[in-house]
């Protein structure tokens, strides 16, 4: 087990995988587009079950090789509940942030390939999720060091506060959060942020809205903001950052 996976272990938090096998074709300097999609063919032809590939595009994806390597398979445009009861291979081609949320629900799946676009956050997000890369057979690592100890220990804190985007508390506690972060002088990264808060156990909306926080910070956003944390708290996760003895 991993110091950080140890670290959130003990303090009762989970890290909120997808629960079945995770596959990426990933897009990469080194590999063509028309290479990357028959990486995820080839997967997609190897499982068992009734396949389904959800797409950000249906157009793209008739425009793409995919369609060519695998005629006659089922195809759906990607939404917030596509797939909620499919039981079988799911291929998901570019997916934008929240709809990686979602595969974090899935429970009839059997196992998932995502087949990387342009977005900023698709690499984060299957690093945290420990995908396997169809190109080497390894599994993907959130680095060590990605975020300050004292981010570490605040996003870990934040975490098992939250309860998703539908709650009126998410917000502005994350917001109080990260401005005193960025006003006692630590960096506040917005893709790290993401990247660590998933690992720390958040739920994909849970971290994309950190994310959000994060960029409106880094942009010079002056936000208003709700007290959700004593004057102290800054002073507080400093000395839980000295005390860990497996530092994030």
């Amino acid at each position: 087990m991993s110091e950080l996976r140890t670290t959130l272990v003990g303090m009762g938090m989970t890290p909120a995988q997808v629960r079945c096998p995770l596959y990426a074709a990933l897009r990469d300097p080194r590999t063509t587009l028309d290479e990357q999609e028959a990486l995820a063919a080839d997967w997609l032809r190897t499982q068992s079950g009734s396949p389904l590939i959800l797409a950000s595009s249906i157009g793209d994806y008739r425009d793409s090789t995919l369609a060519d390597q695998l005629p006659g398979a089922a195809v759906e445009k990607l939404g917030r509940r596509t797939a909620v009861g499919h039981s079988g291979p799911l291929l998901v081609a570019w997916p934008a942030a929240e709809n990686l949320s979602q595969l974090q629900h899935l429970d009839q799946v059997t196992a998932i390939c995502v087949v990387e676009g342009g977005g900023v956050l698709q690499q984060p997000w299957l690093r945290a999720q420990r995908a396997i890369d169809l190109a080497t057979g390894i599994r993907l690592e959130t680095r060590s060091g990605l975020v300050p100890e004292v981010v570490a220990v605040a996003i870990q804190s934040l975490v098992p506060m939250l309860n998703g985007l539908s709650s009126s508390f998410d917000k502005p506690t994350v917001i109080d959060a990260l401005c005193r972060l960025k006003a006692s002088g630590y960096e506040v990264d917005p893709i790290a942020v993401y990247e660590f808060a998933l690992r720390s156990g958040a739920d994909g909306d849970e971290a994309i809205l950190m994310h959000e926080v994060a960029t409106g910070l880094r942009r010079g956003h002056s936000y208003r903001r709700s007290q959700r944390f004593g004057p102290d708290i800054i002073r507080h996760w400093e000395q839980e950052a000295a005390a860990l003895p497996n530092r994030p």
